[in-house]
């Protein structure tokens, strides 16, 4: 007996299933135990889905229909988005039927709600393709780690904003440059707020950090920064410094909460994550007794997202087929987790000041650093045109001296930019 798939959506990543669950059904089929079919597709415009029709696949314009159709066992969506969809899952759920889905956004927000209703009704979602296009790093958290205590990990989650600050160190471009040219390439669309502000890669930390944690982490609880003030002289003052400029997600699991947020770091170039360059991604996790390990890979794309897809597939009809207990992750809709707060978070900060070419005023942003305890460990400056530019690279201090000691500087008379970045260096010894 074979087991239904229904696809709802059929953009880039929904095509790519299509196509997959096609050309491959014989290995799919095999690989799940069973033979596994194409019960149905749906997109919102009938003109979508037309040339699948013609090839005789049963087609609609209605999610519901779909979902509530007894030919569909496996519920798959890919349509994007954070309430429409949801209302979609937890119909699927409430059917009993498994959902499969990319959708990091819905899973960010609404998690809390989705998976404990999976549980209530003998279903799960799986979302591999969530995070991390083609590197399996949900399951490896779930499965490969589990005697590991991976409470650690740094990433790299957003292919645009790697792009764009690849080509700013390899090119000498300035931020907009890149950005035009990742929106040429096609690594960035017309509006890339989610990508270049952060937002994206806090969506997929958020899910991270909740299964390092055991806890539902709220993204929007969450301390996230982009990269659109990243500067070309940001990007040669790190490469002076034997580093790279990335936009990174960290997550470490405390007694007293979690740490989970995403910003620019500094990252040293005898470190894995330096190496991580264009539109790839990589996770980095320090397990207790596996040490450091990297997972790298594409993080977007047609097939290799669907292929992220079509392995949940396969684990979701197998469990079906085999009558075997889905994973519980109704935990997800307990307590949050509590998240540290950033100013008790500790390590070597990039101070870049842009101030008047007027006396005394270098001298008093080192003394105002100095009282509050901010040792440095390297100053260089630069004179200008009417100014000058002071980078500090300072040595291991508390993220709240940093920024009462920015509060003061901001304040001085004459001064006219001030950029901070933070180093990453942690679990590696190179």
């Amino acid at each position: 007996m074979s087991i239904g798939v229904g696809i709802i959506g059929t953009g880039t990543v929904g095509s790519g299933v299509i196509e997959l669950l096609t050309t491959r059904s014989g290995a799919i089929s095999q690989a799940a135990g069973t033979p596994v079919r194409l019960a149905r597709i749906c997109a919102r415009e009938a003109s979508e889905v037309e040339r699948y029709a013609l090839e005789g696949i049963p087609v609609t314009t209605s999610a519901l229909d779909l979902i509530d159709d007894p030919e569909v066992s496996v519920v798959v969506e890919l349509a994007g988005g954070y309430d429409l969809p949801k209302t979609w899952v937890m119909r699927a759920l409430g059917l009993g039927k498994p959902v499969v889905t990319a959708n990091k956004a819905m899973l960010a927000k609404h998690g809390g709600e989705l998976f404990p209703e999976a549980f209530r009704h003998g279903a799960e979602i799986r979302f591999e393709a969530a995070v991390g296009g083609a590197i399996p790093i949900i399951r490896s958290l779930r499965e490969a780690f589990i005697a590991s205590d991976a409470r650690s990990l740094a990433c790299i989650i957003n292919g645009t904003s790697n792009y764009i600050l690849s080509r700013m160190a390899e090119a000498g471009l300035d931020f907009a440059q890149a950005l035009s040219e990742a929106q040429a390439a096609g690594y960035a669309e017309a509006d890339p707020t989610f990508d270049v502000e952060g937002i994206d890669a806090a969506h997929k930390v958020a899910i991270l950090a909740s299964l390092c944690g055991g806890k539902r982490v709220d993204f929007r609880k969450m301390h996230v920064e982009g990269i659109t003030k990243i500067t070309a002289a940001d990007v040669a003052g790190a490469q002076e410094m034997g580093c790279v400029i990335r936009l990174l997600g960290l997550v470490e699991v405390h007694e007293d909460g979690v740490d989970a947020r995403v910003h620019p770091c500094l990252v040293p170039l005898r470190h894995p994550l330096a190496g991580v360059g264009g539109a790839f991604n990589a996770v980095f996790i320090d397990g207790s007794t596996t040490g450091p390990a990297l997972l790298y890979g594409k993080g977007a794309g047609r097939l290799p997202t669907a292929s992220a897809v079509v392995a949940d597939i396969v684990d979701a009809v197998r469990r079906i087929h085999d009558r075997s207990a889905p994973v519980d992750l109704s935990w997800m809709g307990g307590d949050d987790a509590v998240l540290r707060p950033l100013n008790l978070a500790e390590g070597r900060y990039y101070l870049r000041f842009e101030v008047a070419d007027r006396p005394g005023v270098l001298g008093r942003v080192a003394t105002i650093l100095g009282e509050h305890g901010v040792s440095v460990a390297s100053m260089v400056q630069r004179e200008g045109k009417g100014s000058a530019a002071m980078v500090i690279d300072t040595h291991v201090a508390l993220e709240r001296s940093i920024q009462a000691a920015l509060q003061g500087i901001r304040a001085l008379e004459g001064i006219l930019a001030v950029v901070l970045l933070r180093h990453y260096d942690r679990g590696f010894e190179g």
